[in-house]
């Protein structure tokens, strides 16, 4: 039985790694319905297999989250020791619940102590969803009747982003006009890129409109505030020969047009969906920094690019990860006057998370530390910030939910 179960587990943090067999998969990654079977069925972060975090106004952490085809909220006074009471949001009545680590429930805090909470559902065994929405005015006590963004064309996907106003910005990946090419016998690879905004604290969405077309289909975006307001957005393009390397944009004020550009040359050609979307980061001084995973012709592994030009050129691709320990699924933060990236590393028995700090703007990093591990199944790293303080997010099989503060010097990280 020990080695039957070291082969389940190996099997389960090795999907979850980011390594190229499973990740070139098209259907949802298989490791996340294998953390669904085996983890608890309590209505609890700790029995979640994907976890997404946001601090609200007075420090409280919430996160949401769905176990079965529940999607929850729930918050956390006391740095994640404890949790309320889960809400419930909504069930799936048919059809499943993005709940893996490129798509997962979504919770945003607004400064008035507001709340939205975002989830898809899609038909099993299908990649096309509808992307609901509800939000919260008493505190998180009970929420709306969910919405849904668009009701025809096929959402997922989704990301927010929240000005100091509280306009809140949304993100996502559109199969309209697939589906429509599709209907009329022409070729379309991958999905449209579409936006819109809230200014009711996200009881409605307006401009919602499709302005680019042709992003990989099945990775996540990455949003991120630029330093006068307006948001930034990161995702996996499909660019001519089926190239799916990275693509970054500025949204209009207007919500009309997006200015930005390629982020790179990795010229990874794949007729599939790699479930590897990029992280982005913009600091305090209006730098864009990207991270993100290829298995291009000209690169292979975890890469970094810093832009100074609010995207209209970026740094060369920096590497960084241990290629012998498949490295995957890298996220970034900007934190104050830091910069921190976390990823995956899984060595056949292992699954670790790395983190480097950078001071000077992304120009050097620290030595890799080890902030986190563990023997089982696992969640990709999220990193959340909170008055300057920058904190990682993860959820195991065998460890439950964690919030860890992260250093602010290189000699304070420590395994947990």
């Amino acid at each position: 039985m020990a080695i039957l179960r070291l082969m389940i587990v190996s099997a389960a943090a090795f999907a979850l790694t980011g390594a190229a067999a499973a990740e070139q998969a098209a259907p949802p990654p298989p490791a996340a319905a294998g953390h669904q079977h085996v983890a608890c069925a309590e209505p609890k972060p700790h029995c979640a297999m994907t976890v997404n975090p946001a601090f609200d106004a007075k420090g409280r952490l919430w996160v949401a989250y769905a176990v079965g085809k529940t999607v929850y909220v729930a918050s956390s006074a006391d740095g994640a020791k404890s949790f309320s009471a889960p809400v419930e949001i909504a069930s799936a009545v048919d059809g499943v619940i993005d709940a893996h680590g490129d798509a997962r429930p979504k919770i945003v805090a607004l400064d008035d102590g507001s709340l939205l909470a975002s989830y898809t559902t899609r038909p099993d065994k299908q990649m096309i969803g509808t992307i609901f929405t509800a939000h919260s005015t008493d505190g998180g006590k009970s929420f709306s009747t969910p919405q849904a963004m668009l009701t025809a064309g096929g959402q997922r996907f989704e990301t927010f982003v929240v000005t100091p106003k509280g306009r809140i910005y949304a993100g996502w990946l559109d199969k309209t006009n697939a589906l429509k090419a599709k209907a009329e016998g022409k070729e379309f690879e991958g999905s449209g890129v579409a936006f819109a905004w809230s200014d009711d604290k996200g009881q409605t969405f307006a401009g919602k409109k499709i302005l680019m077309d042709h992003a990989c289909e099945c990775c996540r975006m990455s949003a991120a505030l630029d330093r006068d307001g307006l948001p930034v957005f990161l995702w996996r393009q499909v660019f001519d020969g089926n190239i799916r390397d990275h693509y970054a944009a500025k949204l209009s004020a207007d919500g009309a047009s997006l200015s930005g550009g390629r982020v790179s040359d990795d010229n990874w050609a794949i007729n599939s969906c790699p479930h590897h979307g990029p992280g982005l980061a913009v600091d305090a001084r209006g730098g864009w920094h990207a991270v993100w995973f290829t298995k291009g012709q000209n690169r292979q592994g975890l890469f970094y690019g810093r832009s100074d030009d609010g995207g209209k050129s970026f740094s060369s691709p920096e590497k960084f990860g241990d290629d012998a320990k498949a490295p995957g699924h890298p996220v970034v933060l900007a934190a104050k006057d830091r910069l921190y990236r976390v990823w995956k590393e899984f060595d056949g028995t292992t699954t670790t998370l790395p983190m480097q700090l950078s001071r000077d703007g992304g120009r050097s990093w620290s030595v890799p530390k080890i902030l986190a591990q563990t023997d089982d199944a696992s969640d990709h790293p999220e990193l959340v910030a909170y008055k300057g303080a920058a904190y990682l997010s993860w959820v195991t099989h065998k460890e439950g939910y964690r919030l860890l503060p992260l250093p602010r010097d290189e000699k304070s990280a420590a395994v947990r």
